[in-house]
């Protein structure tokens, strides 16, 4: 963003100061069984009046130089609502690669949060988001090294959505890979799409990864998602965020089993 509109920036600073910034979880399910795997913790601006979008601001902070000040807020906000978190499932935090390289950025924040509101290191998930196009590996691989140390788990987000992709998913060997809802959209109507998400099943079942298709709208999609063994699921037509930690509705846990028994009498 090479500038920003006073009242733009005059919004930016007044959420920040009143943190009118809230959390809402989306579920991530599994494919297998219909089951809850882990949430996605997203932030919403909650400003009466305010047209902003939280890319806006991710924008006008990496443009004011204050990421980390910005992310805090988010992710405080965050761990501090998902103390209502069912025990043993996974939460995702989205994270900017280059809030590490913000001088007001404070190592070990997160984990003293966790410890606060009694949660676990090990349920804990940092999504590394596109926000910024970060073209520097060294940078990446800093971001990981520094989460993965502290006992946390990485999930690169928006796979296939850029030439760099395949090269990002070498550098960084996440433990979970997030396909970007493009390649998801219409999957079934498309050899293409099919064809490359098969390739990243291959490679996860390869690498111990767990993969996880995005922007899940129509059943249709489900289905075929189902019958090329991606095993993990996430889009409005599984969940729309919300504010408390919901389940799949029963209508479509059954329908993920039902697709999943005729799967399998197909292979046999």
């Amino acid at each position: 963003m090479e500038h920003c509109e006073d009242k733009n920036v005059t919004e930016f600073f007044q959420i920040l100061n009143q943190t009118k910034i809230a959390t809402v979880f989306q579920p991530i399910i599994s494919l297998q069984n219909g089951q809850v795997m882990a949430y996605e913790a997203l932030s919403r601006i909650t400003l009466d009046g305010c047209n902003m979008s939280i890319s806006d601001m991710f924008d006008i902070a990496a443009h004011l130089k204050c990421l980390w000040r910005l992310e805090k807020v988010c992710r405080s906000k965050a761990v501090k609502n998902a103390i209502k978190k069912p025990d043993g499932v996974k939460l995702f935090l989205n994270v900017d690669p280059n809030v590490i390289q913000d001088p007001e950025f404070v190592s070990g924040f997160t984990k003293e949060y966790l410890d606060k509101y009694k949660l676990r290191t090990k349920d804990i998930v940092f999504e590394i988001t596109e926000r910024s196009d970060v073209e520097n590996y060294e940078i990446l691989q800093n971001v990981v090294h520094h989460y993965e140390e502290q006992g946390f788990e990485i999930a690169l987000d928006d796979i296939g959505a850029g030439y760099s992709g395949l090269n990002r998913i070498n550098y960084l060997n996440p433990k979970f890979l997030k396909i970007d809802m493009e390649l998801i959209h219409h999957i079934y109507n498309s050899k293409s799409k099919k064809s490359l998400v098969s390739m990243l099943v291959k490679y996860c079942e390869n690498m111990n990864g767990i993969l996880i298709a995005e922007g899940i709208e129509q059943k249709e999609e489900l289905e075929c998602l189902i019958q090329l063994g991606v095993k993990y699921g996430q889009g409005y037509y599984l969940g729309k965020p919300n504010s408390d930690f919901i389940d799949l509705e029963e209508n479509k846990v059954k329908q993920i089993q039902t697709y999943q028994r005729q799967q399998k009498t197909v292979i046999v």
